[in-house]
């Protein structure tokens, strides 16, 4: 077990927490069939992986997998109700400050980076919902009721982590210990990463249940209903109101079971950016998210706008022909500009004078089916704030909303009358170093309260036509539909076999 207790007593001070770990060879192990174990042990669970693509488009895996299980206390927001949860208890209160009190908690949590640990070696991992906007915002008021329980928030502090290390073929154990009663709490250590390897050593029993459709799926808006709705959008753009926003629709289904299924099923067929997998007491969410709304590393914060979406070649001739019409496409870049301009304004709250800078301008990003338009905004982040200022000032993304976006974010809550929950919010962790990665959910499935979910979003501009645009939005939802339907036919040829 590393550091030795000498060197904790040192890295401790100052700081609430402190890490201590150890590394085993990983062998044959994977990350998913860990993540099936530890759904025996918690309902709460966090996996987050990252890939990227080679210039010929493909799939580069992160060197990195994280697997965050049995938190040591999850805090979660409805409204203004707080809700914090332990092993042992929960309580909840009323506050004015939901967001100020969250910084609390995050501020009383810390720990220090350690020499040879992994990016994220503990933190509150977990999401900020689409409407996490009205905390932050007097102004913004959504005229909808919560009939559907969604939190604005819904954080996890895991203190124990499996990290797997593709570069040395290594997994760390990690274990976060408070630094007060220090020598108690690094004897206590050598217990729980015991349990920890115990736990990974383990046969594996796949006890989780697959998911299966109760009903069939159906649209959240049927067509009719939605072309009417793309009409107001364009009313509110011909008053001036708004210059773009989007509108999602998707499908639902009564549903039991996992999405454990699904998520591996994404990972083997369609790796994107972001690949995580989230299990609360109140939901559990499957996602493939090509797109980062913020990251934070050692005071620069950064994020990647993409837009316009086009298909890849099917041989390398094909696919620069592709590239190419995506860099004229003018909607795109439209579309691209606006997300660039709202990024940079956003960051020029956060970040110091004269640091806000736009790289890479109108790069192609190719990923495993389709190619984007992307630009890269970063900035340095000002004295005295942290990354609950990046999430409080970004989220919820344009990307999801539109611009401007508190009035955008106002009329999609008229004119969709439900609220959007985890669709199109920030998921991601922020670490007990205080470095952050979010992204965005999209192309993703959640399940809550016996329903699935899957939705998908488009951009709605003055001219856009309202056939074509309830097209799009079933065409993007499919796709994920159609992950979950492969994963169930899979595992039953599994069982049969």
């Amino acid at each position: 077990m590393r550091p030795s207790l000498p060197e904790l007593k040192e890295y401790a001070k100052g700081y609430q927490l402190v890490p201590v770990y150890k590394t085993i060879k990983a062998g044959e192990k994977q990350p998913v069939d860990l993540l099936r174990k530890l759904k025996n042990y918690s309902h709460k669970l966090f996996m987050l992986e990252h890939t990227n693509h080679d210039a010929a488009g493909n799939v580069v895996w992160d060197r990195y997998s994280y697997l965050g299980f049995s938190p040591a206390l999850a805090v979660s927001c409805i409204e203004r109700k707080i809700t914090i949860a332990t092993a042992q208890a929960s309580f909840s209160f009323e506050t004015d400050a939901p967001a100020a009190f969250l910084r609390d908690i995050v501020s009383q949590n810390t720990a220090p980076k350690l020499p040879g640990l992994p990016p994220f070696f503990g933190g509150f991992a977990g999401y900020f919902s689409y409407e996490y906007i009205h905390l932050n915002e007097p102004t913004c008021h959504f005229c909808t009721e919560n009939r559907e329980g969604y939190r604005d928030f819904d954080l996890m502090l895991f203190d124990k982590l499996y990290v797997f290390d593709r570069e040395d073929q290594a997994i760390y154990l990690i274990c976060n210990i408070a630094t007060d009663n220090l020598e108690r709490n690094y004897r206590e250590a050598e217990s729980t990463l015991s349990e920890m390897e115990r736990i990974l050593s383990a046969p594996s029993e796949n006890t989780v249940k697959p998911l299966r459709l109760l009903s069939g799926l159906s649209p959240i808006y049927q067509k009719d209903a939605y072309m009417q709705m793309v009409e107001k959008a364009k009313h509110y753009i011909r008053k001036g109101d708004v210059a773009q926003i989007v509108l999602t629709n998707g499908k639902k289904a009564q549903a039991e079971g996992s999405l454990i299924d699904t998520f591996d099923f994404l990972r083997k067929t369609d790796p994107t950016r972001y690949m995580c997998f989230l299990s609360s007491d109140d939901m559990e969410a499957a996602m493939a998210s090509p797109e980062p709304i913020a990251r934070l590393h050692n005071g620069t914060v950064m994020t990647e706008r993409l837009a316009g979406s086009y298909p890849r070649g099917k041989t390398p001739q094909e696919d620069r022909a592709q590239a190419e019409a995506l860099r004229t496409d003018a909607k795109a870049i439209d579309e691209h500009n606006m997300l660039v301009d709202d990024s940079r304004n956003e960051f020029g709250y956060v970040s110091k004078i004269g640091t806000v800078d736009v790289k890479g301008y109108l790069n192609v990003v190719r990923c495993s089916r389709v190619m984007h338009l992307g630009s890269t905004i970063t900035g340095e982040l000002k004295e005295g704030m942290n990354a609950l200022d990046v999430i409080n000032t970004i989220t919820p993304s344009g990307a999801v909303s539109g611009a401007p976006k508190i009035r955008s974010c106002e009329v999609i809550n008229e004119i969709e009358q439900e609220r959007r929950g985890i669709y199109g919010s920030a998921v991601g962790y922020i670490g007990l170093d205080g470095d952050a990665d979010f992204f965005v959910f999209i192309h993703s499935a959640f399940l809550k309260n016996g329903e699935l979910t899957v939705r998908a979003g488009g951009g709605i501009v003055i001219d856009s036509v309202p056939e074509e645009e309830y097209k799009e939005c079933l065409f993007k939802a499919e796709a994920m539909l159609n992950a979950i339907q492969l994963a169930s036919e899979e595992k039953q040829n599994d069982s049969l076999n």
